[in-house]
C-alpha cells in the first residue's frame, strides 16, 4: 500500500489553495461585475450624451434648412420668375436679365453659400444663375432635374472631377393664380453651414458626427475624401448601422467605439455618432487598475498569513499521519502523542490510539482463525476428493448404452436397439465442450437422433419434419444450440397435448444471417411466462449468466449466442394462444470450414 503522498495533496497545500482561491473568486466576481454594470453605465450615458446632442444638432440643421427654403418665397411670387415659368412664354432678353439680377441680390441678402441657382419650368426650360450653360443631355442626367412635388435636399456631390463639395435643394414652384406647379427652383450651396454645425456638436475630444444619405451616401463627414461617395466604398463600410441593432460598441478599424443611429425626419437621412469606447470609460480603467491593486495586495497577505495559520491546523494533523503511516506498515506499537490543547484533536488522538490497540488485539484473533481455518479446508479438500471419487464415469454411461444396444440387437429388439443409439449418441455429444463451434449438419443430425427417440415414446401421435436446404448446411452455429429448444417444446407443448403434436424445424438467410424456426403447435406461452423469457433475455449478457455446463433452456442458449456473436444475435420467442409458439434463433451467416483444432470457421460472404 503507497501511502506517499505528493505534496500538491497535502492538507496544509490544499487548504491555502483553498483560501486563496476562494479570495481570487471573490475579487474577480467582484471585477467581473463592476465592469458589467460599469460598461452599462457607460453606453448608457453615451446614448444619452449622444441623443441630447443629436437632437440639437438636428434641430439647427432643420431650422437651416427650413430658413434657405422660407427665404425664396419672395423671390419665387416675383411676376418675372412667375411669367418666365408658364408654359408656352417665349423669354426676352429684359426679363432674363431681371430675373438674374433678382437671383443675385436674393443671394447678396440671404445665403452667401449657394454656388448656384436653376430656375426649371415644366416644360423643361432651365435658367441658371450665373449664365452657365449646361447642355441638354448633361442637363438631363443632373439629379436635381427629376421631377419632384415637394421640396427635397439630394445628398453631397462634387460640381466635377475635382470641383467643391456642394448640396442641392430642390423646392417646388406654385403659381400665384392656380396654384398648380409650374416649375421647381435648385438651389446649390457649399457645406459651409453645415460643417460648422457638425464641429459645433462634437461628443468629447475625438468624438464626431457625420451624415449618410437614403442611399448610404456620405452627405457630410470629417473626413473629406469620403464625403459624396457611398458608405461601402470607404472605411466606413466596416461599421454596423441598422438603426434597430447600430446603437451600442463596436470594433471598427481594430478599436473599440460607442456608435448610435438616429433618422433626421426632415430629409429621411441618418445622424450617425460615433465615440472611441476608451474616451467614455476613463473612470472604467481606472477601476480595473484598482481592482488589479487589490488583487496583488490580497495575493500577498494570503501568502504570508495563511500559511502560519494553516500550520496551527495542519500539524497535529501531520503527526497523526506520521503515526498511520507505521501502524499500515505492520508497527501496531506505534502511539500518537497529545501536541494540541484543540479539544478535537485530543478525541482524535485517543480514538486512534485505542483503534490500534484494537487493531492489535484483532490480528492476534485473527492469526488463531487462520490457523484454524486452513485445517477445516484440508479435511473438506479431502471430502472432496473422496465424493469425486465415488462419482460414477461418463464413459461408464456410454459403455452401458453400447452393451443395450448390442443386448437388444443380440435378442432381435431393434427399438430398443436405436433408442440405445441414439441416446448414446446424444450423450457423448453432449458431453463435449457445449461453446465450441460446429457445422449446422452436425447440430441437425444430433437432433434428428432425438426425435426419433420422440417418436418411439409417442409413436402414433407425434410428428417432426426437419426441413434445411443443403446450402446452409456448413454454416457455423454453437455446439447444443437447437438441441435445447426442441427438447423445451418436447416439455410444454408435445407432453402437454399427451403427443399429439407436431414440431417444424427450417432455416432461411436474411440478409447476412441465418435464421432457424422452431414451431410447435402447442397450446402456446402465456404472456406472462412470454414476459419472463424476455426479461431473462435482456438480462443474461455476463459470463455469468451463461452457467456453462449445464442446460437452464432458452435464457442459457440466448446467453451463449450473444456473448459469442454479440448483438443482434440470440433468440426471439413468439407466442400464439392455443395455436403453438415459434422459437427464432439468429447466427451469422456463412460456409463452414474447420481449423486444426476442428472448430469451425467462418468464411462466407463479406456484408457492408
Amino acid at each position: 500500500m503507497n501511502i506517499n503522498l505528493s505534496p500538491l495533496r497535502s492538507i496544509k497545500q490544499r487548504m491555502i489553495a483553498l483560501f486563496f482561491g476562494l479570495s481570487l473568486l471573490s475579487v474577480c466576481l467582484t471585477a467581473g461585475f463592476s465592469h458589467y454594470f460599469y460598461s452599462k453605465a457607460v453606453k448608457e450615458e453615451f446614448v444619452m450624451i449622444a441623443e441630447e446632442a443629436t437632437g440639437r444638432l438636428n434641430h439647427h440643421l432643420e431650422f437651416y434648412f427650413r430658413q434657405m427654403k422660407k427665404s425664396t418665397n419672395t423671390l419665387l411670387n416675383t411676376d418675372l420668375v412667375q411669367k418666365w415659368l408658364n408654359e408656352g412664354y417665349t423669354p426676352h432678353v429684359e426679363d432674363i436679365a431681371g430675373i438674374e439680377k433678382e437671383m443675385n441680390t436674393y443671394v447678396s441678402f440671404n445665403f452667401r453659400e449657394i454656388n448656384n441657382m436653376f430656375l426649371v419650368s415644366n416644360d423643361r426650360r432651365v435658367l441658371p444663375l450665373n449664365n452657365s450653360y449646361i447642355p441638354e443631355d448633361r442637363r438631363m442626367m443632373e439629379a436635381w432635374f427629376k421631377d419632384v412635388r415637394e421640396v427635397t435636399v439630394l445628398p453631397t456631390h462634387r460640381l466635377n472631377e475635382n470641383g467643391p463639395l456642394v448640396m442641392d435643394m430642390i423646392i417646388p414652384i406654385y403659381s400665384t393664380q392656380t396654384t398648380a406647379q409650374i416649375g421647381k427652383l435648385v438651389l446649390q450651396f457649399s457645406l459651409t453651414e453645415i460643417d460648422a454645425a457638425f464641429d459645433k456638436s462634437r461628443l468629447g475630444k475625438s468624438g464626431y458626427f457625420f451624415l449618410l444619405s437614403k442611399e448610404d451616401i456620405v452627405v457630410n463627414h470629417p473626413e473629406k475624401e469620403w464625403v459624396g461617395k457611398a458608405r461601402k466604398d470607404t472605411p466606413l463600410g466596416g461599421l454596423n448601422l441598422d438603426p434597430e441593432n447600430a446603437t451600442g460598441a463596436q470594433t471598427w478599424n481594430g478599436e473599440a467605439y460607442l456608435v448610435s443611429v438616429y433618422e433626421w425626419q426632415y430629409t429621411g437621412w441618418n445622424i450617425v455618432s460615433v465615440v472611441p469606447y476608451a474616451e467614455m470609460a476613463k473612470g472604467l480603467n481606472s477601476a480595473v487598475l484598482s481592482t488589479m491593486i487589490a488583487l496583488a495586495i490580497l495575493g500577498a497577505c494570503i501568502l504570508l498569513i495563511i500559511p502560519f495559520l494553516v500550520s496551527q491546523f495542519v500539524g497535529p494533523i501531520k503527526h497523526m499521519k506520521t503515526r498511520m503511516e507505521r501502524v499500515a506498515k505492520g508497527n501496531l506499537e506505534a502511539r500518537a502523542s497529545q501536541i494540541s490543547g484543540i479539544h478535537e484533536y485530543q478525541v482524535l488522538t485517543n480514538s486512534f490510539n485505542y483503534m490500534v490497540e484494537q487493531l492489535n488485539d484483532l490480528m492476534r484473533e485473527i492469526s488463531e482463525y487462520k490457523v484454524k481455518e486452513v485445517e477445516l479446508q484440508l479435511r473438506q479438500s479431502v471430502a472432496t476428493v473422496r465424493a469425486l471419487q465415488n462419482q460414477i464415469n461418463p464413459h461408464l454411461l456410454y459403455n452401458t448404452l453400447d452393451i443395450i444396444k448390442s443386448i437388444a440387437y443380440l435378442e432381435d429388439v431393434p427399438l430398443i436397439e436405436k433408442i440405445a443409439h441414439n441416446l448414446a449418441d446424444v450423450y457423448r455429444y453432449a458431453s463435449k465442450g457445449s461453446d465450441q463451434e460446429v457445422t449446422l449438419r452436425e447440430e441437425l443430425s444430433v437432433l434428428i437422433k432425438y426425435l426419433d427417440i420422440v417418436h418411439i415414446r409417442y409413436p402414433k401421435k407425434f410428428e417432426s419434419s426437419v426441413r434445411v436446404n443443403e446450402k446452409f448446411m456448413e454454416c457455423p452455429i454453437i455446439k447444443l444450440t437447437i438441441q435445447p429448444i426442441v427438447e423445451n417444446a418436447v416439455k410444454y407443448a408435445v407432453e402437454a397435448k399427451g403427443g399429439n403434436a407436431t414440431i417444424i424445424v427450417n432455416a432461411y438467410d436474411e440478409g447476412c444471417d441465418l435464421v432457424v424456426e422452431i414451431a410447435d403447435n402447442g397450446p402456446g406461452i402465456p404472456e406472462a411466462r412470454l414476459a419472463e423469457l424476455r426479461g431473462q433475455f435482456r438480462g443474461s449478457s455476463s459470463a455469468e449468466d451463461t452457467f456453462r455446463g449445464e442446460s437452464i433452456g432458452l435464457a442459457n442458449v440466448h446467453a451463449r449466442l450473444r456473448l459469442k456473436y454479440g448483438e443482434p444475435y440470440g433468440i426471439s420467442v413468439h407466442s400464439f394462444p392455443r395455436r403453438g409458439s415459434v422459437v427464432s434463433i439468429r447466427i451469422p451467416f456463412g460456409n463452414g470450414n474447420e481449423n486444426e483444432t476442428g472448430d469451425a470457421v467462418r468464411t462466407g460472404k463479406k456484408c457492408e
